[in-house]
């Protein structure tokens, strides 16, 4: 069963913000606060860049000639 592009793009976008999110209280919460920080943020912009590179990027957002 194929996932629907919307799916997809959720799927996507919570994994990049959950997932390093809960690493980073793991981390915290372990006496790691800075490397917490550096997972969330790496994390989410890995993210926000995959989002860029599939879902952005091809669309043609130029007006009309």
């Amino acid at each position: 069963m194929a996932l629907s592009e919307r799916l997809k793009f959720a799927l996507v976008l919570a994994g990049g913000i959950i997932l390093p999110g809960l690493a980073d209280y793991a981390l915290a919460q372990a006496g790691y606060e800075l490397l917490g920080i550096v997972v969330w943020v790496s994390g989410y912009l890995g993210a926000m860049v995959l989002i860029w590179y599939v879902w952005l990027r091809p669309l043609d957002m130029t007006g009309p000639s």
